[in-house]
């Protein structure tokens, strides 16, 4: 992903900045090694839409602040919690798109905010690219220019996070962070070069300037409500992963105590493009690819962790996993097994709780 291509380069080539040493562009085509490439929150993404994982990320750490800046061919489920001592932002580059990002429309406009071991699972559709930065919670809670009103804010936020709807806080915020991941260390007025810290420090002035003065204008920050169909959306996913659903009877009449069948399919469609049993499908083969790669299960057969996901035919299973994930189970294991000082990949077996 050429990343420059993303950033508004003000009609002036030579206004373009370097790209930055201690920035990296990494290629991932497997999907537990693209959620290891965030620091400041634990992630774990689930592959919801069938084909080869392909996604790529750009990040820069800095003193008190990472960035990161990626795009998934697929559509991803992010399951973040976020760090003792972290904030995390979320924003959207650029997408005019009908289709629900994280769960809100009008991706453009919104800020999602996640605070100190805050949870969230959201959905991000196919090709959508997001800018994400976690930052010390002192950075923000500590910082002089922020208004204490608006400092309050930040410490009461709830653990499932808040939407922040400003366009111009939204653009703001991307500006600012988008510059240090492709500038890097910048020079200053009088032509020295300046540390990743102070480039940090001066990212983080920026953004806090700009919570501040949203705050000053409007008398606060205005915080976006899920509509019907997110909260359906949100509620049936805690259904399917919270509980031992196989695909049928059994499902349907756990969903049908939100509201109509075609209300929840188009819930689903909207915020992942595929109906609710194909996503309890997508689970329950997210957790059996998961136990293929721990450790802990390398002594378990194919079948067994097949049906313990409720799987009963272990050749069906096989042909809705190569077409989901592109390999066979038996190549999953295998390519865990032999590589060499491999992380032990802890299944979570679906019971992430937002």
């Amino acid at each position: 992903m050429n990343v420059h291509c993303l950033t508004n380069r003000r009609d002036d080539p030579d206004n373009v900045p370097a790209a930055s040493p201690a920035a990296k562009n990494v290629p991932c085509d497997d999907i537990d090694a693209f959620s290891k490439l965030f620091d400041g929150v634990r992630l774990e993404s689930v592959q919801l839409s069938p084909g080869k994982f392909d996604a790529s990320v750009a990040f820069a750490p800095m003193e008190e602040a990472s960035i990161h800046l990626s795009r998934c061919a697929c559509t991803v489920e992010m399951r973040m919690k976020v760090d003792p001592d972290r904030f995390l932002f979320c924003v959207c580059i650029g997408e005019d798109t009908e289709d629900l990002v994280f769960g809100t429309r009008d991706p453009a406009s919104w800020i999602f905010v996640l605070p100190p071991e805050g949870a969230a699972a959201m959905p991000a559709p196919e090709n959508s690219t997001l800018l994400t930065l976690s930052v010390a919670g002192k950075a923000i809670l500590e910082n002089d220019i922020l208004v204490p009103e608006a400092r309050t804010w930040f410490e009461k936020v709830r653990p499932e996070g808040a939407f922040v709807r400003s366009k111009r806080l939204a653009s703001r915020l991307r500006e600012d962070v988008m510059l240090p991941l492709l500038g890097g260390p910048r020079t200053s007025m009088a032509g020295s070069p300046k540390s990743g810290q102070s480039v940090g420090e001066a990212m983080m002035s920026g953004i806090m300037s700009a919570f501040s003065l949203e705050w000053l204008i409007h008398g606060g920050l205005e915080v976006d409500r899920r509509t019907p169909a997110s909260d359906r959306f949100f509620r049936a996913r805690r259904l399917i992963c919270e509980h031992d659903f196989t695909i049928g009877d059994g499902l349907n009449r756990a969903l049908s105590r939100l509201g109509s069948m075609r209300s929840v399919e188009q819930a689903f469609a909207s915020h992942v493009q595929m109906g609710p049993h194909s996503y309890a499908r997508a689970i329950r083969l997210h957790n059996a690819r998961q136990r293929l790669r721990d450790k802990r299960y390398s002594g378990e057969s194919v079948g067994n962790i097949a049906a313990c996901e409720g799987f009963w035919d272990c050749s069906r299973f096989a042909l809705y996993y190569r077409k989901h994930f592109g390999e066979q189970p038996s190549q999953t294991r295998k390519k865990t097994i032999i590589r060499q000082g491999s992380p032990d990949f802890c299944s979570f077996a679906g019971r992430f709780r937002q």
